[in-house]
């Protein structure tokens, strides 16, 4: 059981590097601003860096960089590439070729996301980095987290089921007041949202 209890309030949360690159900054709870990078571009399902739609979200919050309490990531990296390895060496040699075109993207990009991010708010404006309160939250977590807080709800039964985060495919929480509880998981190899894709 896994629980997690928001006190963050000005907060920058970015989704980017896999697909569907976006923003949304949220203030004590509510959204003031939230899009996605496809919306400037036009270049459906961008995993690019959110540069327009980070600077479309502190344009409507009124909000710097070195204003916001958190710029949190939408998953745990580390914990994926370790997924990611004990699923190849799993079935090793028959994953081969798919193990090739992997390691190189996560050893040149996905490995260093922390930099890849720090860069991109370079690009977005320029700030204090140490200033920067940067998180990586739990996919599922995340996933959790964005329709709770947003809800109306102050108590409810959260489902959330995916193709995997770093480990989990689904969930069930509970949220009550600012606190979420996660009381089970199902874990990858086993997934619902793998089997209907």
């Amino acid at each position: 059981m896994t629980k997690f209890i928001s006190t963050l309030s000005k907060i920058l949360g970015i989704s980017a590097f896999y697909h569907d690159s976006a923003a949304t900054i949220t203030i004590d709870g509510k959204i003031i601003a939230a899009v996605q990078e496809e919306r400037f571009t036009r270049l459906k399902h961008t995993a690019k860096f959110p540069v327009n739609a980070i600077k479309y979200c502190l344009e409507e919050s009124g909000l710097s960089i070195d204003e916001l309490d958190a710029v949190v990531f939408y998953d745990k990296p580390l914990l994926k590439f370790e997924r990611l390895l004990q699923t190849y060496y799993s079935f090793a040699p028959k994953g081969l070729i798919s193990f090739l075109k992997a390691i190189p993207i996560w050893v040149n990009e996905k490995l260093f996301l922390k930099k890849l991010i720090f860069d991109g708010l370079k690009d977005v404006e320029s700030y204090n980095k140490k200033r920067v309160n940067l998180l990586f939250s739990d996919h599922h977590l995340s996933h959790v987290a964005s329709t709770y807080y947003a809800s109306p709800f102050d108590n409810a039964a959260i489902l959330t089921i995916d193709g995997v985060g770093e480990w989990c495919t689904a969930s069930i929480s509970h949220g009550k007041g600012k606190e979420i509880t996660v009381l089970k998981e199902m874990n990858f190899p086993h997934s619902l949202g793998l089997l209907y894709s």
